[in-house]
């Protein structure tokens, strides 16, 4: 997410000591809530050369945390935390080495998983197994419904929602519902092509997405009518990260065509712990006029759009969910980036300004979900949140 704090540089002190004396424990690192609401979030600082560590604490509580080898060379160069800050407060920051590290739950997934050992036919992959990748060139042959990715395209999720994306043409956003903390997209799907279309102990698909926009889709809107990525000449999806703090996937789409325009196309879809929220950052080689994103239009919804700072929140709710009780929808979107918002193709269209980059947030709410959502006036309250976290990201100083 956008509004992770992350710094470079500094000096942070690091022990080697299980047991520190007070002196030797003094903080110099410290992360700030400039807002005035309480704030859990993850937090990645940039570890300084020839700081090591193990465990991190934030006052006199030890945080989750998960130290990352960026460069593979043994060395961790950077550390996620998940913190929590109260209204308006600061906290003291200290990496310790300790003998017994306090373990960190995995909170975050990201996967692509496809069949192996079968066979091509003309429509469809026969037989095999269903193999987790993290690189896949998709097949020239693969299109809708040919049983070759398990739930038809990657998916990623937080301890609080999960997530999907078709694959193929229709390139649709879709929301697995969670009724666990804990990852679970790793047995969807595995014991039926659609049986997630049915609650299980973990939760089930939630949304029909079909040709409209879903949640947070994305294509070219022109004369009504909105345009997939149906026309191609390669894709391929990447795992970029499967922490246990924050998760990311990575699809580049080569030489998108439509509407006489053409571009290829960097899709990075990453979430992280505590929140339901995901961020999608695009990339194009040449901007695209017409290009959109949007939510799905529901017949008795709910519906708000609210500038709140530098953002512009689109929302629905309502009784539209799958298992026919109620979810929301919704994305956060910079005003600078708005070049106008319509109605079409069964959705709530927003229309992007061409740029080389975008960047946009999308989430999902669900009643019976980890985070439990029961009408539109608490469902703002929580988007109010998420825009008031982008506008006033965390701040962390190195005295």
């Amino acid at each position: 997410m956008k509004n992770s704090a992350t710094i470079l540089g500094g000096a942070i002190l690091v022990l080697a000591s299980c047991t520190p004396s007070p002196k030797e424990r003094t903080p110099v690192v410290k992360i700030s809530n400039p807002s005035t609401i309480e704030r859990t979030e993850v937090v990645t600082y940039n570890l300084p050369d020839g700081v090591t560590g193990n465990e991190v604490k934030l006052g006199d509580e030890v945080v989750p945390a998960e130290f990352i080898d960026l460069d593979k060379d043994g060395v961790s160069d950077q550390v996620n935390l998940l913190v929590n800050l109260a209204a308006s407060s600061s906290k003291e920051l200290v990496i310790e080495t300790v003998e017994s590290p306090k373990a960190t739950k995995k909170l975050t997934q990201a996967e692509i998983s496809i069949k192996q050992g079968g066979e091509w036919t003309d429509e469809e992959y026969v037989g095999g197994e269903f193999v987790n990748l993290d690189f896949l060139r998709v097949p020239d042959q693969h299109t809708d419904h040919t049983y070759f990715i398990r739930y038809e395209g990657p998916g990623w999720e937080s301890d609080k929602m999960g997530y999907r994306f078709y694959l193929d043409w229709r390139n649709g956003m879709d929301v697995f519902g969670k009724t666990k903390t804990e990852p679970v997209l790793q047995g969807v799907g595995q014991d039926g092509f659609d049986s997630y279309h049915e609650l299980g102990d973990w939760g089930l698909d939630l949304l029909k997405v079909g040709k409209t926009l879903g949640l947070g889709s994305i294509g070219q809107f022109r004369n009504d009518t909105l345009f997939r990525f149906k026309e191609t000449d390669s894709v391929t999806c990447a795992i970029a990260k499967n922490g246990l703090l924050e998760s990311e996937i990575v699809t580049n789409y080569y030489g998108w065509k439509d509407g006489g325009q053409a571009t290829d196309l960097t899709s990075s879809i990453s979430i992280q712990a505590g929140s339901a929220l995901t961020t999608h950052k695009l990339e194009f080689s040449t901007p695209l006029e017409g290009f959109c994103t949007g939510l799905v239009e529901n017949e008795g919804e709910d519906y708000l759009d609210e500038v709140v700072g530098d953002y512009r929140v689109f929302a629905t709710y309502g009784d539209f969910s799958l298992n026919n009780d109620k979810m929301g929808l919704a994305i956060i979107v910079e005003n600078s980036s708005i070049q106008d918002v319509v109605s079409g193709a069964g959705s709530h269209v927003v229309l992007f300004n061409p740029k080389k980059e975008v960047t946009y947030y999308f989430m999902a709410v669900w009643e019976k979900g980890i985070n439990p959502i029961s009408s539109m006036a608490e469902f703002k309250l929580l988007l109010m949140k998420e825009a008031t976290k982008l506008n006033q990201p965390l701040k962390i100083e190195v005295q």
